[in-house]
C-alpha cells in the first residue's frame, strides 16, 4: 500500500506548502525516479500521464510552489485516467 493515498496526496499539496521531503515522499510513491544531478534537482517520470517533473528544495526546506502545482497536475491526471 503506498504511503500516501492519492486523494490526500493531490489535497494537501492544494492547501498550501509543503516540506520538501513530503514532496520527495510522494514523488517516489507515484512517478518513476530517473535522475538527479550533481545539483539537488530530481526528476521523475509518470508513466501514466506522460509528464516528467523536476523537483528541489527551496532554500527554507520548503517544496516549491510552482513545482507542488505540477506534482499535483500529474496526479490529477492520473486520477482521472483511472
Amino acid at each position: 500500500m503506498p504511503k500516501y493515498d492519492l486523494g490526500e496526496s493531490i489535497s494537501r499539496l492544494e492547501r498550501g506548502v509543503v516540506k520538501y521531503e513530503v514532496l520527495k515522499a510522494i514523488c517516489d510513491t507515484y512517478f518513476v525516479f530517473k535522475r538527479e544531478n550533481a545539483t539537488s534537482h530530481r526528476f521523475y517520470e509518470d508513466p501514466y500521464a506522460g509528464g516528467i517533473v523536476n523537483i528541489q528544495s527551496g532554500p527554507s526546506g520548503d517544496a516549491k510552489r510552482y513545482q507542488q502545482r505540477q506534482v499535483a497536475a500529474l496526479l490529477k491526471r492520473r486520477n482521472e485516467e483511472g
